[in-house]
């Protein structure tokens, strides 16, 4: 039995000593020892981390038969491991499979939807796809010095050269960040110009996209900011900031039922957006779905307790507005209250009474509202409420 325990514990070190080895030798991009390292662990202890490691230390030394192999490797112990998706996509592509690369990278995006590597692999497999015979070209004028046409190795994650001519890549960054520069001092017009500039050489970015669709949506200007979101999600359709874009374009125009298609289509891609979540809440507050708002309110403050102290992202996500509106502030002020916040609890209280709010047995018969007895400014309310006249009784 003693003997047993040594092999093993031998076994277990020569197990973690290749692994350490060949990680080593991964992260000092010494691929051919990393490969040899990773080879000699036994092939019932590699997990899905090791092997996509072996796979890209094989993918960096050209030997593609063999990284293929150990991709699909990783990917049968782990369906839905992105990093091995993503990299057996960027083998479709050194392959010059641009097709099957963009298939490989949607799986690999609707898994890791937020991954800007993996957004911009899909520009790149995109453009190689459509542009097929330019994007051939390119590759052979680059494969003497880059065969597997891979830009750089992040991580563990293999991004793609973009195969589209470098002065446009050049000039369209460029554009680009000239839009950034005036979207950030709200010089719409401006940004319009130099954003659509960058679109018109690069038409595959859906970050540069959505952010046309931004400065449309700022200038009031629903149509074409529908329209670009739109394209940004064609681009790329595990783009959730364009497609929670496209139903707070809905929201403004008061069309509910397709504002809440977007946004579901959006939770459905990242359950946990409190963003996403607050506009659901918004959404079903405007249908006058109030329970069911309540609870997504409640729900994205679960997730992020400052869910309503931040303002929406320059280039990413607008957050609809709320309404003004009496019941609305009354299940405000019950949110906060469920999460501890007495005094927003409060002023939402008052904000709902200003604007009509008049039940007060509803106010005195929520739960939520036990914390706000002692309060002193909770008690006044009471009181100001119990001394209003009672509402006119329509004829």
């Amino acid at each position: 039995m003693g003997r047993i325990f040594i092999v093993f514990v031998l076994l277990s070190a020569n197990l973690f000593g290749q692994a350490a080895i060949g990680n080593e030798k991964f992260d000092q991009k010494q691929y051919a020892d990393a490969a040899a390292a990773y080879e000699n662990i036994p092939v019932p202890q590699r997990d899905a981390g090791i092997l996509n490691r072996l796979g890209v230390s094989f993918h960096m030394l050209n030997r593609l038969r063999d990284a293929e192999n150990a991709y699909k490797a990783a990917l049968k112990l782990e369906p839905d491991d992105s990093e091995s998706t993503n990299n057996l996509a960027a083998l479709y592509y050194s392959q010059r499979k641009f097709s099957d690369a963009e298939r490989q990278l949607r799986k690999a995006l609707e898994r890791s939807p937020d991954n800007t590597l993996m957004r911009l692999n899909l520009r790149a497999s995109r453009y190689a796809r459509e542009n097929s015979k330019k994007a051939r070209d390119m590759a052979a004028s680059v494969s003497a010095g880059n065969p597997i046409l891979i830009e750089k190795r992040e991580g563990d994650l293999l991004q793609l050269l973009i195969l589209m001519p470098p002065k446009d890549v050049e000039a369209a960054t460029l554009y680009e960040k000239r839009g950034d520069s005036f979207f950030a001092r709200k010089m719409y017009e401006d940004a319009i110009i130099e954003y659509r500039k960058s679109i018109a050489l690069d038409r595959y970015n859906a970050s540069t996209l959505n952010r046309l669709g931004l400065v449309y949506h700022q200038s009031q200007k629903l149509v074409e900011a529908e329209q670009f979101y739109r394209e940004a999600v064609k681009q790329n359709p595990y783009y959730l900031e364009a497609l929670n874009n496209i139903g707070t374009v809905h929201y403004v125009r008061k069309d509910y039922d397709r504002a809440m298609e977007q946004y579901m289509r959006a939770l459905k891609i990242r359950p946990e957006s409190p963003t996403i979540l607050l506009n659901i809440g918004a959404c079903l507050f405007a249908m006058e779905r109030y329970e069911e708002g309540y609870k997504s309110y409640q729900r994205a403050l679960e997730i992020d307790p400052k869910a309503f102290d931040h303002s929406s992202g320059f280039g990413t996500l607008i957050q609809t507005s709320q309404r003004s509106e009496s019941t609305l502030n009354f299940y405000l002020a019950k949110v906060f209250a469920m999460n501890g916040d007495k005094d927003r609890a409060i002023s939402y209280l008052y904000k709902a009474v200003e604007e009509g709010f008049k039940d007060l047995d509803k106010v005195k018969g929520e739960p939520a509202f036990a914390l706000l007895l002692e309060d002193e400014r909770f008690q006044k309310l009471m009181e100001t409420m119990g001394a209003a006249p009672p509402a006119a009784v329509p004829r």
